[in-house]
């Protein structure tokens, strides 16, 4: 039995093989049929039918390729916004559709051929297509299936004179997918066939690049991140560098507000110091000057006069003096005026001025007696000096100051040659010798004499006696 047993199996088992190898060579006889012709092959009929098919079919390639590029060429034309409104309205099947595409249609070029917009108000050729889309959906909704695929068709003319991009967009490749419906409606299945299988290989080519488009922002995301991340770190260190910035312009800010501080207090504590020593200069020249013809006052007279006079005394050089005093001047002020007064003594000043020399000093010491201080001059010059200003104070026109009467001067003089004393001797002496030509009958020049001291109506002046 177990003889019979192990004779049926292997039996059954050669079967099983016999059956595995014709199987194997079934399907490698299948694969030389569908494999390239051989070099073996070539020459014999069917292998040149096969051939010529071939070349065929690469033409046909080859003029696609050339359409393709072409296509290609094209710019992606604008669509307008009442388009697309349009066709969104009739593939809902709004009511608003119609009046919509009747508005499009008056827009509309006369024909298709035209390839763009020829006024602002003209269709463009791609406008133009999906108002035939809009247009089927409309006839879509009719289920006049017939016109549908008679618009479609009239779409499908126009696809040389658009952009293969553009056609590859969901809203022109929707034509498609409506011609295979419409097709399938009327029984022509093999053109069904077609255009869905076109409309699928758009859809997934579509889809693949919408897929790529969300890699690609994904990867831009990630990158996004990733920079957001670094650049928030640098700005992060930005803003401490920035912080220490900050605080190294405030450290020198401030140091700039304290330099200018100081400036300003320097520039203004020199300006202070500038304005005092003006405001000094100005009180010593008003101390030192006569306010009514600006010439030196008796105090500056005094300490100017000692200090010339101690000089020569150590240099043993000449120093000489002129008093003078201007003639009956009382009754000039009580005729005409203290105000006509006032501007005699400046005239007077001033042609004091005219012969006197820069290093010389000329100073007014109280009502109308004038004193001159001549360095290094002898009694001979200093009197023709004396005799100089007489005559021009004699010769002078008072007519203008409305004085009738001309005006005279009466002059003393004294040197140091002729005593030895000080200033005050020295000054005392030429108010003598001034006082002794008024006695003679004023308008004189009169020289010191150390006699003068024996008179005594000389020594001391009269009180009766008018100027």
């Amino acid at each position: 039995m177990r003889i019979i047993k192990m004779t049926k199996w292997v039996v059954l088992l050669f079967l099983l093989g016999g059956f595995f190898s014709v199987l194997t060579q079934a399907s490698e006889e299948k694969k030389q049929q569908n494999s390239p012709l051989t070099s073996n092959q070539i020459g014999t009929p069917k292998n040149k039918d096969t051939q010529k098919k071939s070349g065929q079919q690469n033409l046909q390639n080859k003029r696609l390729k050339n359409k393709q590029d072409n296509q290609d060429s094209i710019a992606v034309l604008p669509i307008r916004r009442q388009v697309i409104s349009a066709l969104n309205l009739s593939k809902n099947g709004s009511n608003l559709a119609k009046a919509k595409m009747l508005q499009l249609s008056l827009l509309n070029l006369s024909s298709p051929s035209q390839l763009a917009v020829s006024t602002e108000k003209s269709l463009n050729i791609a406008e133009q297509y999906l108002l035939f889309i809009a247009q089927a959906y409309q006839a879509k909704h009719k289920k006049n299936h017939k016109l549908v695929v008679k618009l479609l068709r009239n779409a499908e003319l126009l696809n040389t004179k658009i952009s293969i991009k553009q056609l590859n967009q969901p809203m022109f490749y929707q034509l498609h997918w409506l011609l295979a419906e419409g097709y399938a409606s009327i029984g022509n299945f093999d053109q069904a066939y077609e255009h869905k299988k076109i409309y699928l290989r758009k859809y997934a080519k579509n889809d693949e690049l919408q897929k790529e488009k969300l890699v690609l922002l994904l990867n831009k995301k990630y990158q996004t991140a990733q920079r957001n991340k670094e650049n928030a770190l640098l700005v992060d260190q930005n803003a401490q560098e920035q912080k220490k910035i900050k605080q190294i312009e405030h450290l020198q800010n401030q140091r700039e507000r304290n330099t200018i501080f100081l400036v300003c207090v320097a520039i203004a504590f020199i300006v202070i110091i500038f304005r005092q020593y003006g405001v000094r200069r100005q009180l010593i020249r008003l101390a030192r000057t006569d306010m009514l013809t600006q010439l030196m006052n008796r105090k500056t007279l005094f300490y100017l006069g000692e200090r010339l006079y101690q000089k020569s005394k150590e240099q043993k050089s000449l120093l000489s003096v002129i008093y003078f005093d201007c003639d009956y001047f009382k009754k000039i002020n009580d005729n005409y005026g203290h105000q006509v007064g006032d501007e005699v003594l400046k005239v007077l000043a001033k042609m004091g001025n005219d012969v006197m020399r820069s290093r010389d000093i000329f100073a007014r010491i109280g009502g109308e007696e004038f004193v001159m201080i001549l360095p290094d001059e002898n009694l001979t010059k200093v009197k023709a000096v004396a005799e100089h200003l007489r005559e021009k104070i004699a010769q002078y026109n008072f007519s203008l100051l409305g004085i009738k009467e001309n005006l005279t001067a009466s002059f003393g003089i004294a040197s140091n040659e002729q005593m030895n004393d000080d200033f005050d001797q020295l000054l005392n002496a030429a108010d003598i010798a001034m006082f002794k030509a008024k006695e003679q009958g004023r308008n004189k020049v009169v020289c010191f004499d150390t006699n003068f001291y024996t008179d005594k109506k000389l020594s001391i002046r009269s009180s009766h006696l008018s100027t």
